[in-house]
Formats: structure tokens, C-alpha cells, sequence
């Protein structure tokens, strides 16, 4: 895979310049030029290629665009489950934790979490009138099949 290049220029812009130094010989030579780069988007294409499974990406934690993809289940009046969540969001907001929060009502649960396992943000937490009733949340990383329930009051202390 390819995610950057090379180009030598030679001294073609050092002359140009005038750009010289004095080698061990003490004679004057032009710097031997060459520019340098790497392509974003060939980077993340190779970063998918390696991380990622049939149902999405799973990005690594130290690339990751979010560190949590927050997602609310609920029915359009329950507001008991959206304020939760945010209380959620707010708890791993204030400690720098960025989090995508999913507070869309027009898609089922299948629908965001097909969508959150698409994006492949390293940790999904759900929100849903089931957890809830644990005064919980579900907490599952990307790349596991398991979950675990963790309590809501306890979402202020977490580490990513």
C-alpha cells in the first residue's frame, strides 16, 4: 500500500536559491533537494483495509474521530431516557471525552446500531428504556461481542 511519496529534486531549486553548503572537503556543494508527503486519504484507506470488519470499520483508538458513539433509544416522548443521555454526554464532555451522540428518532435500534458499528467508533454506549431500568447503560467496544451494564452515576468516572 502506498500512503506516500517521494519526489528528488536534485538541486534544481537549491541553485535557483542558491542554497549551499561546505562539504568535509571544505568545497561548496548545492543541497541535494527532495520533497516529502503523505496522502491523507491513501493513510485512512489503508487504516480501513486493515481495521475493519463485514459489518464496518473499527477504527484504533489513538485515530479515532470520537472515543464514544452515545446512542438513545427511546419512542419521541420519552423524555426520561433522553435526559439520561444526556447526562451521559455531558458527564463524558466534561472530561474531554469526545462523543457522537445519536439522538436521531427517526431510525430503529437496528438502524443506529448498524450505523454506529458502520462508523466503527471504539466504544458504543446505549441509552434504552431496558437499561434504564437498572438506572444503567450499555457499554460495548467496537471489536466484542459482549456488553456490560455499567451504572449511570458511575459515567463520570470512566476511562477511554
Amino acid at each position: 500500500i502506498e500512503v506516500g511519496n517521494l519526489f528528488p529534486l536534485g538541486a534544481k531549486y537549491s541553485k535557483a536559491f542558491n542554497l549551499q553548503f561546505i562539504n568535509s572537503k571544505g568545497k561548496r556543494e548545492y543541497v541535494i533537494m527532495g520533497s516529502y508527503g503523505i496522502g491523507l486519504g491513501r493513510v485512512m484507506g489503508a487504516i480501513v483495509e486493515i481495521h475493519h470488519d463485514n459489518k464496518g470499520i473499527i477504527w484504533p483508538k489513538t485515530i479515532a474521530p470520537f472515543k464514544v458513539h452515545l446512542i438513545e433509544i427511546s419512542a419521541r416522548d420519552e423524555a426520561s431516557i433522553k435526559k439520561q443521555a444526556e447526562k451521559i454526554y455531558k458527564n463524558l464532555i466534561d472530561k474531554g471525552i469526545e462523543v457522537l451522540y445519536d439522538d436521531r428518532n427517526d431510525k430503529t435500534a437496528g438502524e443506529k446500531f448498524a450505523d454506529a458499528d458502520l462508523i466503527g467508533i471504539p466504544w458504543r454506549a446505549v441509552v434504552s428504556q431496558k437499561t434504564l431500568g437498572k438506572d444503567s447503560f450499555e457499554l460495548k467496544q467496537r471489536n466484542q461481542k459482549k456488553t456490560k451494564l455499567i451504572k449511570i452515576s458511575e459515567s463520570k468516572n470512566l476511562e477511554f
